[in-house]
């Protein structure tokens, strides 16, 4: 096929529209994935859509917590195991159960 880009989509390229750190996890329109890379502001760098990662959790609310094979969802670069303001867009689901008090938890991307 001379019309393919890339044969796999759990590496892509995104453009950084702040500071990206090595292993933050990033969201890119309603993708997520977590920087293989530092990337500058306006560099382009890649971020990885599949696997397992430890991400930072919000610890705010009780909602915060996250119940093992739930969903997760983006928030300000962390994670939430709810979408208590309706507009969190889904990471993936967590991997190991996480109480209110936790800063991370193990999540496969969606």
């Amino acid at each position: 096929m001379k019309n393919q880009v890339q044969s796999e989509g759990d590496y892509i390229e995104i453009t950084a529209g702040a500071t990206i750190a090595s292993g933050d996890l990033v969201q890119f329109g309603s993708l997520h994935g977590v920087a293989v890379a530092d990337i500058a502001i306006g560099a382009n760098g890649i971020i990885c859509r599949k696997g397992i990662y430890t991400v930072p959790k919000l610890t705010g609310a009780p909602a915060d917590a996250c119940t093992a094979g739930n969903p997760v969802y983006f928030s300000s670069g962390s994670v939430s195991g709810s979408d208590s303001s309706g507009t969190r867009k889904l990471v993936g689901y967590a991997m190991a159960a996480a109480n209110q008090a936790a800063t991370t938890v193990n999540v496969l991307l969606a």
